[in-house]
């Protein structure tokens, strides 16, 4: 900022600058925090497409568990359709269901097997459903199910999201609703 003062009698102007040295601080701050920015960037540890995916598995197995709607439709892709022509809408009146329903389940995954070839991934799941109504267990479930993924742009970062699921029997309990 410059400042013009009158000094003396004489009626002489001289220049001032205020805040050099205030202005040479916040710029090298500001310095130091844009090279520490791009250090972390270059140097931070990345999250690999496999651990993206089974953390995308995890979220769904928790949604499931506790018949959070938003999170199971978090999972599901846009372009969802799969073999039994269930789309994302019917997935939804599905999620919808299954959380005003009375039973429980315990989702386990046993095995899981995963192909990766950016941007799309098959994952192969051994999925253990033990359902309980009124708290009397039934006998556990065994679904083996393919799961097909997708890394999808969601916002500024890009995300895997499932697009289809076949093995899971669900075009049956689709009927009923």
């Amino acid at each position: 900022m410059l400042r013009l003062r009158r000094r003396g009698a004489r009626g002489t102007i001289s220049a001032v600058i205020l805040g050099t040295r205030r202005r040479q601080r916040v710029a090298l701050v500001a310095l130091f925090v844009l090279a520490a920015a791009l250090v972390w960037w270059l140097f931070h540890p990345r999250t690999s497409d496999e651990e993206l995916i089974l953390a995308l598995v995890s979220r769904a197995e928790t949604a499931v568990e506790t018949k959070d709607k938003d999170e199971i439709m978090a999972c599901v892709a846009r372009n969802y359709r799969d073999d039994a022509g269930l789309t994302r809408p019917e997935i939804f009146r599905l999620a919808l269901y299954w959380e005003r329903s009375t039973e429980e389940v315990d989702v386990s995954i046993d095995q899981y097997e995963l192909d990766i070839t950016p941007p799309t991934a098959i994952g192969r799941l051994d999925v253990m459903l033990s359902f309980s109504s009124g708290g009397a267990p039934e006998p556990p479930e065994r679904l083996p199910l393919v799961v097909h993924f997708e890394k999808q742009r969601h916002g500024l970062k890009r995300e895997w999201l499932v697009t289809a699921v076949s093995g899971h029997g669900l075009e049956n309990t689709f009927e009923g609703l």
